[in-house]
């Protein structure tokens, strides 16, 4: 059963599919759009993003020009938006609500109340 929820009047779709891959295999995520969370190696979530290109995304925070930032990191969870019709304006929601709820170490900017104008 999927779970809704609401954020500032707007409903939430929570997706059932999250899925559980380590830093080695990062190639085995598919280039979709999704939300993704980094926990480092003690269980603790560190950060929430989201991202057109999980894999790519990933990758960025592993090897990229931040490399340093998640080093102790070791594990990620990652939900896939497989319909189509999934927008970037409903990934930032979904976002957004995860940081909110979870509230990770490295998620700063988001935790501010959402305003939206009817």
């Amino acid at each position: 059963m999927t779970e809704w929820q609401s954020i500032t009047n707007l409903m939430v779709e929570i997706p059932e599919n999250e899925l559980e891959v380590s830093i080695e295999d990062y190639k085995t995520v598919e280039k979709k759009s999704g939300v993704y969370k980094i926990y480092n190696q003690d269980g603790k979530l560190m950060y929430i993003g989201q991202s057109e290109n999980l894999r790519r995304r990933l990758y960025e925070h592993f090897n990229g020009k931040r490399k340093g930032y998640f080093i102790e990191k070791v594990r990620f969870f990652y939900v896939e938006c497989e319909n189509r019709f999934i927008t970037k304006s409903y990934l930032d929601m979904y976002e957004t609500y995860l940081i909110r709820k979870l509230r990770p170490k490295y998620n700063v900017q988001q935790t501010a109340p959402m305003r939206y104008i009817n």
